[in-house]
């Protein structure tokens, strides 16, 4: 990790530092009121102040924590971060932290191409009677694009089977899973074209970086080998340890033994 990244074992201890200061100083606070104000009603509000105060700041201080967490995670893709920050939460006790860092786990996994860990870490999450239906969904997506990315003999009548049995409650991302899988069977599949990613955007850097690819894969399916080659050459600079940028480097590699 480059010296100007942030580490995550840094931001967490800050946030945790930030947290008993707070905490300390509003017991400061509170017992000079104690000292200092003699009335019952001053006393009353000014302990109802402080702690209101401290409500109010340990609440924006969790919502920056998440916004940065949440920024490096997703927006820069910093993958040492991805690494610290599932390794040292791996032991959380609250079940739905629990169940949060085994969807984090999984949405690594997709990024580094292990579908196979997806697969058993996602029907292991989804067996859980417990589940809230917020992360089954999820868990349902990540679960039904392993399976497309890891089976080149499904045929596309079992796909829709499995797509039409998905229990997933949310309109959006339920159209979008299914949408995604068919354009995945297309591409990597069938292999013939499919103009799904081409009007694809995200905020989300991973998520940029694999509509890049699949463009790049419709591209090279249509024929446009100097489109698709512009496309992957953009993939190549990023971490290999993602799946895509690996099946970018492999497409230009067999594309210069052919030449």
């Amino acid at each position: 990790m480059g010296g100007y990244k942030l580490d995550y074992k840094v931001l967490r201890k800050n946030y945790r530092l930030y947290i008993r200061s707070a905490g300390l100083l509003a017991m400061l606070l509170i017992v000079c009121i104690g000292l200092v104000v003699r009335d019952t009603l001053l006393q009353t509000a000014g302990l109802l102040l402080v702690l209101a105060g401290l409500f109010l700041f340990i609440q924006w201080l969790r919502k920056s924590y998440t916004n940065k967490c949440n920024t490096l995670l997703h927006v820069d893709l910093d993958l040492a971060f991805w690494q610290q920050y599932l390794q040292l939460n791996k032991n959380v006790k609250k079940p739905i932290l629990q169940i949060d860092m085994k969807l984090t786990s999984v949405a690594y996994s997709f990024m580094m191409g292990d579908f196979d860990a997806v697969i058993e870490e996602a029907r292991e999450a989804l067996s859980q009677k417990e589940l809230p239906q917020k992360y089954k969904n999820f868990f349902e997506s990540y679960l039904i694009r392993s399976i497309v990315l890891t089976d080149p003999d499904l045929s596309r009548e079992e796909l829709e089977a499995q797509l039409n049995g998905l229990t997933i409650t949310a309109p959006t991302l339920a159209e979008k899973t299914k949408e995604v899988c068919l354009a995945l069977y297309d591409l990597t599949i069938a292999h013939q074209s499919n103009d799904y990613f081409e009007d694809l955007s995200n905020d989300f850097k991973y998520q940029q970086s694999e509509i890049i690819y699949y463009q790049a894969l419709n591209a090279a399916l249509k024929g446009d080998k100097h489109r698709a080659n512009d496309l992957f050459h953009k993939l190549v600079s990023e971490d290999e340890s993602l799946y895509i940028v690996r099946k970018a480097q492999q497409y230009l590699k067999d594309e210069g033994n052919h030449l």
